[in-house]
């Protein structure tokens, strides 16, 4: 009598379990619009790719813009009145660029990312989650290298003798997140997280055409296309696949070691997006399934612009800003392409200063999707040691953390890099210590997280 009253008691309990997880399933949506406009070649198209994620109460929206950058006058309008349409939480909101460089300027981001996430919204449908960790260790490299001069160099060229070696790390991770029909099973969506410069399609190190590939009127959202396209020719047309940049402020695909220019849409581009995907595909027969448990913590820190001296804004006033000849990156106007970059860059804090601004509030944002899988969002071109690091000490075993988020900080270089110098170093506006202070909040909130 005993025995059944106990299995009676357990059937009750687990009754209750499973009740409560169809009461409470996650859902998600996916919002797409396309930004493309009217550019006179469009390799493939530019969207805003929304994801809008429900359970129960808890909602949350990511979404990700195959554009160079974002500008926080624009996305905090937007995320505010999305807020507003949809209930989503301003904070449970982010909203963040893919950083490809075949970008042509669209003059209704605000908008297209509202519709993105109404749409989003709107097509709720109940799923199952299962992750996966992906390695791919040969489309990556730290672009910044010590020469045998003592210097340290960010692109020096191509089979340059004077490279000693890479002066930091790469982040073979991919960070992968598979969301499937909860009926059907069948997989409509995926996350995926990888840490590389999407400046793969232009012509690098030549002037560029009036047309076709390469050309400032063409567009292209670079490797992340094939990514999604090898997708669906297994999947099926109507799969999407959004793509999360990691933090690669220091990481492109460029092998020096190797000739130039290692560029192009359907060969470099193509072979960069096939080699990521393969990593995918072999990676997704260990995805595990999880059980979904939406969380959210946000925190918006002041960090602190750099400062300047009074002999730094004369020689910037005095400075005449040069046109390059679309080689600036090349050793024979490297040091006017710094200038250029090092005026721009004091000029920017003075006007900051003149209205009294010396810090800037940074959105940190973590996002828990079960217990193994959190999603992080930061501010600018991170280096990638700031994911090395968060992912070190994050207690999650899946911790895909997104770079260009929200806010447009420029470079956050680590505290390393602020003392060799470069072009990074000359491209940020965050002062040394910076990027430190947002990876140490991070890390508490992603351990505040797991405890909750």
């Amino acid at each position: 009598m005993r025995s059944k009253f106990y299995l009676f008691t357990l059937h009750l309990f687990l009754g209750i379990v499973v009740s409560n997880a169809q009461t409470n399933p996650l859902q998600v949506g996916i919002g797409i619009v396309d930004i493309s406009g009217d550019s006179a070649v469009i390799l493939d198209p530019l969207h805003v790719k929304a994801v809008v994620l429900q359970q129960g109460k808890q909602l949350i929206a990511l979404v990700e813009c195959d554009m160079i950058q974002i500008e926080s006058e624009w996305t905090q309008p937007a995320r505010k009145e999305a807020a507003k349409k949809t209930g989503i939480p301003y904070q449970n909101i982010c909203v963040s660029a893919t950083h490809t460089h075949m970008y042509s300027p669209h003059k209704n981001l605000k908008a297209a990312v509202v519709e993105a996430i109404v749409k989003a919204k709107e097509n709720l449908k109940p799923v199952s989650l299962k992750s996966a960790l992906g390695n791919q260790f040969n489309v990556s490299f730290n672009r910044r290298y010590y020469m045998k001069d003592g210097s340290v160099v960010f692109n020096p060229m191509f089979l340059n003798p004077e490279i000693v070696r890479p002066a930091g790390p790469i982040d073979p991770e991919i960070g992968i997140v598979l969301f499937s029909d909860l009926i059907t099973q069948k997989p409509v969506s995926s996350l995926i997280n990888f840490p590389l410069h999407l400046d793969i399609v232009k012509e690098y190190g030549a002037v560029y055409q009036q047309s076709g590939a390469g050309s400032r009127n063409s567009v292209s959202a670079d490797f992340p296309y094939w990514i999604e396209t090898a997708f669906r020719k297994e999947l099926g047309a109507d799969f999407h696949s959004v793509f999360l940049t990691g933090c690669c402020g220091n990481i492109n695909h460029w092998d020096f070691s190797k000739p130039g220019p290692q560029s192009g849409w359907n060969t470099k581009s193509k072979q960069v997006g096939d080699s990521l995907y393969a990593s995918i595909k072999r990676a997704l027969p260990n995805a595990t399934e999880e059980n979904p448990s939406l969380s959210v913590l946000t925190q918006i820190i002041n960090i602190p612009l750099q400062d300047f001296t009074a002999e730094d804004l004369t020689w910037a006033k005095g400075m005449k800003s040069e046109a390059l000849s679309k080689k600036s990156e090349e050793p024979s106007e490297r040091e006017q392409f710094l200038n250029n970059v090092k005026r721009r860059r004091i000029l920017w804090l003075a006007a900051q200063k003149e209205k009294g601004i010396v810090s800037l509030p940074i959105d940190v944002q973590v996002f828990r999707l079960s217990n193994e899988t959190a999603i992080v969002t930061l501010p600018g071109e991170m280096f990638v040691e700031y994911a090395l690091t968060i992912k070190n000490f994050s207690p999650f075993k899946n911790t895909i953390i997104v770079e260009m988020s929200n806010n447009e900080v420029a470079y956050v270089p680590n505290k390393k890099a602020f003392a060799q110098g470069g072009y990074e170093v000359e491209n940020s506006r965050l002062a040394p210590g910076g990027g430190e202070t947002l990876a140490e909040a991070a890390i508490a909130m992603l351990k505040k997280l797991k405890d909750k």
